[in-house]
């Protein structure tokens, strides 16, 4: 199962029952490497998440294995991403540290004759006081980050127009 297969690779966190998961699947009209790249770049997440910001890259070179990022969350605070699984234009994943919650993001893009069927697991743990809002943060934030890549996509299917 494509979805499942970064999670394997390091780790899964899901075997947690205080993780909240979510899994989304959006077709875009472009290529899976312009979906690749964009996707994989988290400066690009405040164009289609109202609520990250600041994002700069925090390790040198290009984006590849091992690339670090940090920006802001509204609502959470502080952002690190890291590059864990890098393997263009098919599959991505990114751990990092949302507030102070542990989080990855898996994604694995598959050609299609119209473009690129984007398939994405998220994986949060909430730390601190967080803890005790799981209930209510599981559907909140499910709804979005399947928003979130509606929007992303809504983006690129512009751009590809």
């Amino acid at each position: 199962d494509p979805g499942k297969r970064g999670t394997s690779e390091q780790g899964s966190m899901s075997a947690s029952p205080a993780i909240i998961s979510a899994d989304v699947s959006v077709h875009i009209r472009c290529d899976p490497e312009i979906v690749f790249n964009y996707f994989a770049d988290p400066r690009n997440e405040p164009e289609y998440n109202s609520l990250v910001s600041d994002v700069t890259k925090t390790s040198p070179g290009p984006i590849g294995m091992g690339t670090t990022f940090a920006g802001r969350h509204r609502g959470f605070g502080p952002v690190t991403w890291r590059l864990v699984t890098f393997e263009p234009p098919k599959h991505f994943v990114i751990d990092g540290v949302v507030g102070r919650g542990r989080y990855r993001w898996t994604s694995d893009l598959e050609r299609t004759t119209e473009g690129t069927l984007l398939t994405g697991h998220m994986e949060w743990e909430p730390a601190g006081c967080m803890r005790w809002f799981r209930p209510l943060l599981r559907p909140l934030l499910s709804w979005k980050a399947r928003r979130s890549i509606r929007q992303m996509a809504a983006r690129l299917d512009e751009d590809a127009l």
